[in-house]
């Protein structure tokens, strides 16, 4: 418990603020840090491993980042001995490991954000990775004073798995930036509307994974009865996007663009004048696009699957994940919708999306700490 009139020392383990570009786990936590206020009465120190990296802090807020290294990558001990020791170095008071993996050790209170189970479904390539996922993992969540997760869909797959979570388990979705909620002002990359040449088209997220399905992106365009429809392809790093520009069908050929790296802003007007966002996606723990695509007054097409039959709003239509005819079709009606009859649903879910706000997440991870350090 912390004393009166001190701040609650709150500590992040952030390896995804420390990179390039910013994908899922580290949007959550950029966007987390950037609701604090002095007023919270919380102290908040990010730590990370690479200096060698950029380090995405939030601009307004005053968060200190602790950016060490610490031999033994192999058998990760940067976060199983030099996290907690710096635990003790700065008085926590609760230490959040925020992307589904923590320390055995735990000086202080620690939580820990599970977004889903994909790790533990996939193959582990040597006997330490095994013991890793499969035995240092859920010892350490045993151990911890209070785990989070994203959907009731990872809810569910967590305790499948560690069914002795359940009394120490909460489910705080995530939020979407507020530039959504506000009047839009953003462009598209004068690159990527060259490439368009202004032609129509429709927005594929999730780069070359398997289970985000490129090739059932593509095939559901090249079934549409418009062949002037183009597809932006979003997610695929520089190797991943020559490479999957090689494999493009012949007929597809000057209709697939693939876009480089984009800001929240670029992405947001990409969304704004698409036709339909394709998400084809078997699995997420949240998935992001569904309801930013909304936000921004675009139909999204996906399959109920996981987490995203959480996430189905005015603009969502819904198809079974393995019917191509009705992905195709659900394309061409997104792509041929009357501008009236958009418009009205764009309104809709934009008052639907108000529902997935970051200082509602925030508000209720400030809870979770204070429980678990009796913090009032």
């Amino acid at each position: 418990m912390t004393e009166l009139g001190e701040p609650l020392r709150v500590g992040i383990s952030a390896t995804s603020l420390n990179t390039a570009h910013l994908r899922g786990m580290g949007k959550y936590l950029l966007e987390m840090c950037s609701q604090a206020r002095p007023e919270d009465g919380v102290a908040w120190t990010l730590f990370a491993q690479d200096a060698g990296r950029p380090m995405h802090l939030p601009r307004e807020q005053q968060v200190q980042a602790d950016i060490f290294d610490f031999p033994g990558d192999r058998f990760s001990l940067w976060e199983q001995v030099g996290m907690p020791r710096r635990t003790r170095q700065h008085r926590l008071d609760v230490l959040h490991w925020a992307e589904n993996t923590m320390a055995w050790w735990q000086p202080c209170p620690a939580v820990v954000t599970i977004h889903d189970t994909i790790p533990w479904e996939m193959e582990s390539e040597t006997r330490w990775q095994h013991w890793y996922w499969h035995r240092l993992m859920p010892a350490a969540f045993r151990r911890c004073a209070a785990v989070v997760t994203i959907s009731e869909s990872s809810r569910r797959d967590i305790l499948a798995r560690w069914p002795e979570l359940g009394a120490k388990l909460t489910v705080i979705p995530h939020g979407i930036e507020e530039a959504y909620f506000e009047p839009p002002t953003s462009k598209l990359p004068a690159t990527l509307t060259a490439a368009l040449a202004g032609a129509r088209f429709a927005v594929y997220l999730g780069g070359p994974m398997q289970r985000k399905r490129f090739d059932w992106a593509l095939q559901t365009l090249a079934a549409q009865p418009d062949a002037t429809l183009k597809l932006v392809a979003c997610g695929f790093g520089a190797d991943a996007r020559e490479a999957a520009r090689r494999a493009l069908p012949h007929e597809l050929q000057g209709r697939v663009v693939f876009a480089e790296f984009l800001s929240d802003a670029e992405l947001q007007a990409l969304y704004r004048d698409a036709v339909a966002v394709l998400y084809p996606t078997l699995y997420e723990g949240f998935g992001f696009p569904a309801v930013e695509a909304q936000a921004a007054g675009t139909p999204v097409i996906f399959s109920p699957l996981g987490s995203l039959a959480e996430l189905v709003g005015p603009l969502t239509t819904l198809v079974p994940a393995e019917d191509l005819a009705a992905w195709t079709a659900a394309l061409h009606e997104a792509a041929t919708l009357p501008p009236e009859v958009r418009a009205d649903k764009a309104a809709r879910a934009r008052n639907w999306a108000q529902g997935f706000r970051w200082a509602e997440s925030y508000r209720r991870h400030l809870d979770v700490y204070r429980k678990v350090t009796g913090a009032r």
